[in-house]
């Protein structure tokens, strides 16, 4: 069952529904463990693992609706880091193919984790994730007091960096239509005093939503989840699958 009380519904498309009741627990170390193991997949097991994440986030609808919009701030995200990485290798004296292998590897695995990290977020509501995160910090002893805290924190984080790309589309958008006789100069310059009186009020109001729903407290990310083996072992298949990638 989804839990209830998400700071925000988000789109899920009707073949991704059979992922909503995945436990959150097992999403989070599953993801977990994924992102640590991209990190060692190279050769031919990195085209099968991007496969692999990219039909999941279809699944869960990544591709589709307002999250295609944040695929371009992702996409140029990806081409920037790459970019760095093979400016610094040439500046080190690389040669040209291995350089740009090297970039290419990195873009790679870069996608990967964001697929990683969009599949997680559309998977589990936030608040779903955030009291499965204090789940595993209220075992640690010195992190069981204040585990309700980084729960909110990781709850708020994950719906805000969508909500981020989507209000600096907007404002670009608004700034476009406002001002389509302004040069590069005064667009660059009014973009972010308005990106930023926009967030601002979206925290005020994500703020007071907060407080109203009570989830600013440690009782709300308290959440009983059910016993579920299944779930445990298809995770740990799937982080076995993985793994084999990174031997290919």
């Amino acid at each position: 069952m989804r839990p209830s009380l998400s700071l925000t519904p988000l789109p899920f498309g009707r073949p991704g529904r059979a992922l909503l009741g995945l436990d959150p627990r097992v999403a989070v170390l599953v993801c977990l463990a994924v992102g640590l193991l991209i990190w060692r997949v190279d050769g031919a097991g990195l085209p099968l693992l991007l496969a692999a994440l990219g039909f999941t986030a279809w699944l869960a609808g990544g591709m589709r609706g307002d999250n295609r919009v944040l695929w371009r701030g992702y996409l140029l995200f990806v081409l920037g880091w790459s970019g760095v990485k093979l400016g610094l290798d040439l500046l080190g004296g690389t040669p040209w193919p291995e350089a740009a292998g090297a970039a290419g590897l990195l873009g790679g695995r870069l996608v990967a984790l964001l697929l990683v990290g969009l599949s997680l977020a559309l998977i589990s509501s936030p608040r779903g994730l955030g009291a499965a995160f204090a789940w595993y910090l209220r075992a640690i002893p010195l992190a069981r007091r204040h585990a309700w805290k980084a729960a909110l924190s990781l709850a708020l984080m994950i719906h805000f960096l969508p909500l981020i790309w989507q209000v600096a589309g907007g404002v670009s958008r608004g700034i476009s239509l406002r001002l389509p006789e302004a040069s590069w100069r005064r667009r660059a310059a009014v973009f972010p005093q308005a990106l930023i009186r926009a967030l601002s009020q979206k925290t005020w109001s994500q703020t007071v939503a907060v407080a109203a729903r009570g989830l600013d407290g440690e009782e709300a990310w308290r959440m009983r989840f059910p016993l579920r083996p299944l779930h445990w072992l298809a995770g740990l298949a799937a982080v076995a699958v993985v793994y084999g990638m990174s031997l290919l």
